[in-house]
């Protein structure tokens, strides 16, 4: 399932690839583990790196600059992390203990 957000008046799918993943962990320094705490920073990296399968060109300001125009226009911080965690989540990289065992025998 496809996760989309309206920001700055424009519907954006999120979608986490394991190469947006390595630049977000390389540009930032902090693991994925660290990225999803809620702070600006975390926000502002996790949104920047579900967009990067639409605008590989976006930058970490390009995507902070959004996040200001969504909040700025009434939206919320928390509205943001809920749609990223739902694509963090849809994207797979996460398995209960064991899955990946069952699925390869």
């Amino acid at each position: 399932m496809m996760h989309s957000l309206c920001l700055a008046g424009n519907h954006y799918s999120l979608r986490f690839t394991v190469n947006a993943l390595c630049n977000l962990e390389e540009k930032t320094g902090m693991s994925l583990a660290h990225l999803q705490e809620t702070s600006f920073s975390c926000i502002r990296g996790l949104l920047w790196c579900a967009l990067l399968h639409e605008n590989p060109a976006l930058s970490l300001p390009d995507a902070g600059n959004l996040l200001e125009h969504h909040l700025k226009s009434g939206g919320s911080l928390q509205e943001i992390a809920n749609a990223l965690a739902a694509a963090l989540e849809d994207a797979c990289f996460f398995h209960p203990a064991g899955q990946d065992q069952a699925m390869n025998p």
